[in-house]
């Protein structure tokens, strides 16, 4: 039996730029500190438990402050990084929209285009799942993965099926929870993105 806490980011300095950002290494904001330290209270009555994270210095942090509640440490694992943007990471927007043919490929398939120099979806998603099956082979009773939206995605687009199509149609928050369990083979998602934590937050 597990309970897999999958948390997303707190808001880093690139986030809210309008630029792509997927392997940029970003800081986290004051509001992101604050987001990772309303997750980490969050699970702290939880613990200690694993916490494994992307290698990207917003998801490091966040991890490092769940983890501190228990003395632990954050373990990296690169293969729950964000997908990768190639040519276009930390380029604006608009640099996509100039790319007619590219735009015209996401279009009509938006799971397995690859960005140029970098990945499709399809490639995150398969990296991301990996990890992931690497965790339910593990006997921890809980286990928290700090990472990006894109693998989180993943995860709850393999558990609930949904279609590939309809990947871009479900988001994340920065700080949000969702909570896998994990019984006799069965995986059922719990909760998705619980942002209760955050709402507190922002009211004290």
């Amino acid at each position: 039996m597990m309970d897999i806490y999958l948390i997303r980011h707190g808001e880093s300095t690139g986030n809210g730029r309008k630029c792509f950002m997927g392997w940029s290494d970003h800081p986290l904001t004051e509001l992101g500190r604050a987001q990772a330290k309303a997750a980490a209270g969050r699970l702290a009555a939880l613990g200690p438990m694993p916490v494994l994270c992307s290698d990207l210095l917003r998801a490091r942090q966040t991890a490092e402050s769940i983890a501190a509640h228990w003395d632990g440490e954050a373990l990296l694992d690169a293969r729950w990084r964000e997908i990768c943007c190639g040519d276009f990471e930390d380029k604006p927007w608009e640099a996509f929209s100039c790319e007619t043919a590219l735009q015209a490929q996401f279009e009509s398939d938006p799971f397995h285009t690859v960005m140029p120099g970098g990945e499709s979806v399809a490639m995150m998603s398969e990296r991301a799942l990996a990890a992931f099956d690497e965790i339910l082979a593990r006997e921890d009773e809980r286990l928290a993965v700090v990472t990006h939206d894109g693998p989180i995605r993943a995860v709850l687009r393999h558990c609930l099926g949904i279609p590939e199509d309809r990947f871009w149609r479900y988001y994340t928050d920065h700080g949000g929870i969702s909570l896998l369990s994990y019984r006799d083979d069965w995986l059922a998602v719990r909760t998705m993105n619980d942002i209760s934590h955050l709402t507190m937050m922002s009211s004290e």
